[in-house]
Formats: structure tokens, sequence, C-alpha cells
């Protein structure tokens, strides 16, 4: 095998386009699907931008404690989550636009694709919607805290879960589209870019794959218990990783494209790429590795 990390591997293997190292370790990744830049939080609070090619582009610190971390499909800005009530707006750059603190924790935080709206989800089951000019156009409640949130990009909407109990829908306003009650508890979710799938690590229950207004459809079964999936933008491929180590790369059909076993050196955070060709991976050691298929 052409890397160590890859030598417990299976089916088609890819060739590795990039491998760094950041010694501090990486705690947050994003990759936007448009400019194919890829933000990455480090663990001594640095925000790192790259490009697809793994140059450096630009670096900001100010950046302790990162807990969650958002890039817009455009490239053009991001928010991030420090000292887990600090919510901080910044531009293409990387250089912060602006900084709020919230009364209680933050439990989730996303993007609109083209950048003009951030949603926060609160300890208290608040959402608020906010414009990048930090202008608030809604605040709602929710049944529970929805700790994952994304923007559907072909519409005004986002859907978010929450860890346990609660998958919902709403308009930028607040109104609710849709909500259903999930009966397993939830590591991520994941909606892809035409909206017609949404996918849930389901631990113990697999990948729980619903349609776009949250009903059942099946699931995908791995060889562990799934507690993060991430899908590409054309709904190609889809990452799986595992509380047993193992990375797995799918079809949409649910076959195991490739599976690896990162024991060594688990894996902390995967992005794949925007064609489903590639497969952005972070591991506990501070390894950056870009994957090619």
């Amino acid at each position: 095998m052409p890397h160590t990390l890859l030598q417990h591997s299976y089916g088609q293997r890819p060739q590795v386009v990039q491998d760094d190292v950041y010694p501090e370790g990486i705690s947050q990744m994003c990759l936007s699907s448009e400019q194919r830049t890829l933000v990455v939080g480090t663990s001594s609070g640095q925000l790192v931008l790259i490009d697809a090619a793994g140059r450096l582009l630009y670096r900001e610190n100010r950046f302790d404690n990162l807990t969650h971390l958002a890039w817009a499909e455009a490239g053009n800005f991001g928010v991030a989550v420090t000292g887990a009530k600090d919510l901080v707006c910044f531009d293409q750059t990387l250089t912060q636009r602006w900084k709020v603190s919230m009364p209680v924790d933050i439990v989730g935080v996303a993007i609109s694709p083209h950048g003009s709206h951030i949603a926060v989800s609160t300890g208290s089951s608040m959402m608020h919607i906010v414009t990048v000019d930090k202008s608030e156009v809604a605040k709602f409640e929710t049944t529970r805290p929805v700790e994952f949130i994304q923007f559907s990009q072909q519409e005004a909407k986002l859907i978010a879960a929450a860890e346990f109990g609660h998958l919902c829908c709403h308009l930028l306003d607040g109104t609710e589209q849709w909500n259903e009650r999930i009966m397993n508890n939830v590591g991520n979710m994941v909606v892809s870019a035409d909206g017609k799938r949404i996918l849930l690590s389901a631990f113990n229950h697999g990948v729980q794959v619903l349609g776009g207004t949250g009903k059942q459809k099946g699931s995908f079964v791995v060889d562990g218990i799934p507690d993060l999936v991430l899908t590409s933008p054309n709904r190609r491929r889809l990452a799986v990783r595992t509380i047993e180590h193992r990375i797995y790369w799918l079809d949409f059909e649910g076959n195991v494209k490739w599976g690896c076993d990162f024991g060594q050196d688990p894996v902390r955070n995967i992005c794949p790429g925007p064609l489903g060709d590639r497969l952005f991976i972070s591991t506990d050691s501070g390894r950056l590795m870009q994957l090619e298929w």
C-alpha cells in the first residue's frame, strides 16, 4: 500500500493526493463545494483556509475553544462558535465581521449555501435566524434543542434534527413546514443538495434514509455503528464513520465502494468532494488527507 494509514482497507483504493500534518490538532473542518476551499479549525485557536491543492490561502487567530464551524457553499462567509456561547461571522479572508455572545450555550449552527443567512440553535430550544449583516429575521422555539441544522440548496428553508426524538423543517421566517418524531439517537444529519434525501447516522440503527419530508425510506447497513455521515452534493457518494474507527465510502444505493480501519489514528472530520470523487479527512493526530478515486 502507498500509505500506512490505508493499510487496512479494501475495495476501490484511493490515491493520496494531499497529506499534511497540523501538530496542534484539527477540531473542525468544512468544505466549500463551489470554491473548493477548505476551512480548518485547529486546536490552538486558528482558522486556516486552503485550496483544493492544499495551498495555504489565509490564516487567522482568535478562534480559541472552537466548538462549531460552518462554511458557505459559495465560499464567501462562514460562522464559528467559540467558548460555547460566542458566535463569530467571518468572510472569505477569515476576517471577523462581527461577534455576539448568546445567553445560553449554542448547540448547533448552519449557514445558507450563498452565505446570506445564519441559523443558530441554543440549549434552551430557541432557534435564531440572522443575516450576515447581523439582522435577526426570525426567532422561534423547537420541540427539543436541535444540534444538526442544514439550509436547503433549492428552497428558502432549513431542516434540523435533535440528537433524539425530533426532525423538523422551517421556512426562514420560522414557519414550521413539517415535523417528524424519530425513535433513535442521531450522531449527525445531512441533506442531499436536491433535498430529496435526509440521512441520519443512527448508531445501532445504521444510516437511516429519509425522504425530503422526513418519511422513512430505508437504511444503509455497514459493519459497525455509524456516528457520522456526510454526502457529496451531487448525491453520488456518501462517507460513513463508525465508533469502531472505520470509514466507509458508499454509493447512494448503499453499496460499499471502499472501507478502511483507522484504529491507529481515528478520523475526526470528513468532507466529501462536490463531485463525489474525493474525500477530505482529518485524524486525531492532526493529519489532513485528501483521497481521490
